[in-house]
C-alpha cells in the first residue's frame, strides 16, 4: 500500500494530466467578442488540436493569435499555460494560469494547475489555499479532497487531515486506503483506540494487507498490547516470509509478551536469512536475558565470535550478559577487549564506566563517561549518569546540573534523566523542586524503586512522614532485598507524622 502522500511526488506527473485535464471544449465558453468572433474561434481550435498532436511550439503560435483577439478568455490563457508546462517553461505557465484567475479568480482549470504547480515545488501554504479554493468551487470532488487531506498531512494540520478522510468514506464510501490513513494519523496523534478502530476496518476491507498489518502491530505494541502486536507481525510474515525486518517486529513483540520461545524462534529466523545481522543476535541474547538464562547467551555469543569474527559488539553484548551475571570481572575485560578492537567506540566506554562504577571505582568511571562524550557529544545517558555521579557525591553540582539539563533537552520523558534532576535539587536542598522533579519521575517511570527512595527521603526530610513511607513501601515492593530502604521504613514508623500541605 503506498503512502498517503505519494499522490505528492511531484514533477513529471503533471505533465501528463494536461491533456486530459482540460478536454472541456468550447461549450458554454465565451470566447471571443462579436467582432472576432470567427478568427478567435479558429485559432482556438487550430492550438487546441496541434497541443493534441503534441506540436507544442505550432499551439502556442495559434493560441497567442486568438489571445491578440480577445485576452479576456481565461479558457485560452488555461491552454496557452497548459502547453507551456508540456514544453517545460512552468513560469509561464503559472503567468499563464494568473492571468485566468485574475479574470475568473473560480476557474477550476487554472486553479487545478497553480495548486498542483505549488504543490510540486513544495510550496504546502501557497497549494494547501488553493485546494481550498478548490474546494469551494466543487465540494464533492474526490481529487480535491483527498489531495487537500494529503496536503493536511505534509503540513502536520492532521485533525483536518482526519475530518477530510471521513468526509471521503460519507461521501465515496469505505476503502482500505482511507480506513488505513485514518488510523495511521490517530496513532499519531496518540488516539491509539481510534487508530485500533481504522486499522481493523482496513484489515477487515483487505485482510492480506501487508502494510495493515504492520500497522496493527505497531499500534497495538504502543498501546500495551503486545501479544495482540505479534499476531499480526505474523500474518505479515505469512504473506512476506523472506523479510527479515518482519520477524524482528515479531520478535520484539513476543519479548514483550514474554513469549520467549516464539521470541526466540523469530530471532533465529532473522539470522537464517541474514547470518550477519547484529541486532538480531542482540535480540537474541536478550530473550536469554530476560529468563536469566546467563550460561545459554554466553555461549550463543562465542558462537557468533566464532562464526562472524571478533565483533566489538559482539564483546559488548558478552559483557552486558555477565554484567547480569554478577561476573564483573570478565565484564570489565569484556568491555575492554571491545575498546581494544574499536578505540572510537562511545557504547563500549559507557558499559565499561556503568561497570567500573558498580566495582567502587568511581573516578575510572568518571573518566570513561567523559571519554564516551569526547567520542559522542550526544550522548544523553552519559551526561545523566556523569551529572548522577557529582549529585551522589555532592560536589560539582553546578557543572552536573549543566549535565543533567542538557540530558533532557535531548530526551525532555526520560524518568531517569528527570530523577536525576529531582536528586540534585534535593542536594542542593530545594525540596519543593525536587519533589516536583521526582513525581514526573514517577509518573514517567513507575517500575524503578530507586525514584520512589529518592521520593520517600525528599519527603522525609520535609517532615512528611506519611507520604515517606509511602513511596519506601512502593520501592521495597520493587526490590525487597533493599535493607537500606527497610531500614529507613522502619525507623520512621516509630515517629509522629507533621501535618503538611501537598
Amino acid at each position: 500500500m503506498p503512502c498517503i502522500c505519494d499522490v505528492l511526488a511531484a514533477g513529471c506527473w503533471l505533465l501528463a494530466a494536461g491533456c486530459c485535464l482540460l478536454a472541456t471544449g468550447c461549450a458554454g465558453h465565451p470566447l471571443v467578442r462579436r467582432t472576432s468572433r470567427h478568427a478567435v474561434y479558429g485559432a482556438y481550435l487550430r492550438g487546441l488540436m496541434l497541443e493534441r498532436s503534441s506540436k507544442l511550439s505550432d499551439a502556442l503560435v495559434a493560441y497567442h493569435e486568438a489571445l491578440e483577439q480577445d485576452r479576456q478568455s481565461p479558457l485560452l490563457h488555461v491552454h496557452l499555460g497548459s502547453t507551456y508546462l508540456k514544453l517545460g517553461q512552468t513560469d509561464r505557465a503559472m503567468q499563464s494560469f494568473e492571468r485566468a484567475l485574475a479574470i475568473d479568480p473560480n476557474q477550476p482549470d487554472a486553479l487545478r494547475w497553480v495548486a498542483m504547480l505549488h504543490a510540486s515545488r513544495g510550496q504546502l501554504d501557497q497549494a494547501v489555499a488553493d485546494y481550498e479554493r478548490l474546494l469551494g468551487v466543487g465540494p464533492s470532488d474526490h481529487f480535491v479532497l483527498s489531495t487537500l487531506a494529503d496536503l493536511y498531512v505534509l503540513q502536520g494540520n492532521l485533525a483536518k487531515a482526519i475530518q477530510l478522510y471521513h468526509r471521503l468514506i460519507e461521501e465515496f464510501g469505505s476503502s482500505s486506503q482511507l480506513h488505513f490513513n485514518l488510523g495511521v494519523l490517530h496513532g499519531r496523534l496518540g488516539q491509539f483506540d481510534q487508530a485500533l478502530e481504522e486499522l481493523s476496518r482496513a484489515v477487515e476491507i483487505s485482510p492480506e494487507s501487508l502494510d495493515v498489518r504492520v500497522a496493527l502491530g505497531l499500534t497495538y505494541e504502543l498501546s500495551a498490547q503486545p501479544a495482540r502486536a505479534a499476531a499480526h507481525y505474523e500474518e505479515a510474515i505469512r504473506l512476506d516470509p523472506f523479510n527479515p525486518r518482519l520477524y524482528h517486529h515479531a520478535a520484539r513483540a513476543h519479548l514483550s509478551a514474554r513469549q520467549f520461545a516464539e521470541a526466540s524462534t523469530d530471532f533465529q529466523s532473522a539470522l537464517d536469512l541474514t547470518p550477519r545481522d547484529l541486532e538480531a543476535v542482540m535480540g537474541a541474547v536478550r530473550v536469554w536475558l530476560a529468563q536469566d538464562r546467563f550460561g545459554q547467551a554466553e555461549q550463543f555469543l562465542v558462537q557468533k565470535l566464532k562464526e562472524l569474527g571478533e565483533l566489538p559488539e559482539l564483546y559488548v553484548a558478552l559483557g552486558v550478559v555477565y554484567r547480569e551475571a554478577e561476573h564483573s570481572a570478565e565484564a570489565v575485560r569484556a568491555f575492554e577487549r571491545a575498546i581494544d578492537l574499536r578505540g572510537e567506540y562511545p557504547q563500549a566506554y559507557f558499559y565499561l564506566a556503568a561497570q567500573l562504577d558498580h566495582l567502587g571505582r568511581k573516578q575510572d568511571a568518571r573518566w570513561h563517561l567523559r571519554k564516551t562524550l569526547e567520542l559522542d557529544a550526544e550522548h544523553s545517558d552519559a551526561m545523566n549518569y556523569l551529572g548522577y555521579l557529582d549529585v551522589e557525591a555532592g560536589e560539582n553540582l553546578a557543572e552536573a546540573k549543566t549535565l543533567i539539563e542538557r540530558a533532557l533537552e535531548l530526551d525532555p520523558e526520560n524518568g531517569a534523566y528527570v530523577d536525576s534532576l529531582g536528586w540534585l535539587y534535593y542536594k542542593m536542598g530545594k525540596l519543593d523542586e525536587a519533589i516536583a522533579q521526582l513525581e514526573r519521575a514517577a509518573t514517567l517511570l513507575d517500575t524503578d524503586p530507586v525514584i520512589f527512595d529518592h521520593l520517600g527521603d525528599a519527603y522525609y526530610k520535609r517532615r512528611d512522614l506519611e507520604r515517606a513511607r509511602r513511596n519506601w513501601q512502593r520501592a521495597l515492593e520493587m526490590d525487597p532485598d533493599e535493607t537500606a530502604i527497610r531500614e529507613k521504613l522502619d525507623r520512621s514508623m516509630s515517629q509522629e507524622p507533621v501535618a503538611t500541605s501537598p
